[in-house]
């Protein structure tokens, strides 16, 4: 089976996402957390909680799909001046775009919109 390089891209961006949800989490973190709950990341925020800090599962997922997309859309363009460290470069400027949508909160209103479509098709909103 061959892999190629778009392909090979999103598995280490998959694989690095995995690592980072693995990473031991801080004080600060845990305090956030529920108690009790054994819960280290949910899909979708509570109400009043800084997506930032903590990213959910789904705001980690969102984030490295767009910072993949990134990543494809520059690769894929030809710039003048490009040099052998260009995809190194390309690859750095994603990983700090993926970073400051998750610090920014970037990806809040999304987030919310999702928990209220959910919510409104868990109380029967789109039964017919």
């Amino acid at each position: 089976m061959k892999i190629n390089k778009s392909q090979l891209r999103r598995i280490i961006a998959e694989e690095r996402a995995k690592l980072v949800m693995e990473q031991p989490i801080s004080g600060e973190q845990a305090r956030q957390m529920s108690a009790g709950s054994g819960e280290t990341r949910r899909i979708v925020p509570k109400d009043g909680e800084t997506i930032g800090q903590t990213p959910s599962e789904l705001e980690d997922q969102l984030s490295m799909e767009l910072q993949y997309y990134f990543e494809e859309a520059v690769l894929e363009e030809k710039y003048d001046g490009t040099g052998p460290t260009w995809e190194k470069e390309v690859n750095m400027a994603s990983d700090a775009f993926r970073r400051a949508l998750i610090d920014a909160g970037a990806l809040k209103s999304v987030l919310e919109l999702w928990r209220d479509v959910e919510d409104g098709l868990h109380n029967g909103e789109y039964y017919q």
